[in-house]
């Protein structure tokens, strides 16, 4: 589904800009665009947040263990209720 892999892209990049913050490149870049990323995915409506949900799992799911927590914990660490 094209939808899993934009999550996918958006893991990614998630993920980047999560070690760019972490290590000091560009920080302030960096949580600007994870804060950023949040809000549109926090005005996400029910429908949505349920789809987001299921790929989130789907992709979790077939991921390398190591970061299989990783993608589960994202929408929370991002402060985005799912629910």
């Amino acid at each position: 589904m094209a939808a899993d892999y934009l999550l996918k892209a958006l893991l990614s990049v998630v993920a980047m800009l999560e070690d760019a913050a972490k290590f000091g490149m560009d920080s302030h870049s960096a949580v600007n665009a994870l804060e950023s990323a949040a809000f549109e995915l926090d005005q996400m409506d029910a429908p949505a947040r349920r789809e987001f949900a299921e790929i989130l799992d789907r992709i979790a799911a077939s991921a390398d263990p190591a970061r299989q927590e990783w993608i589960r914990n994202l929408p929370q660490n991002l402060g985005i209720d799912l629910t």
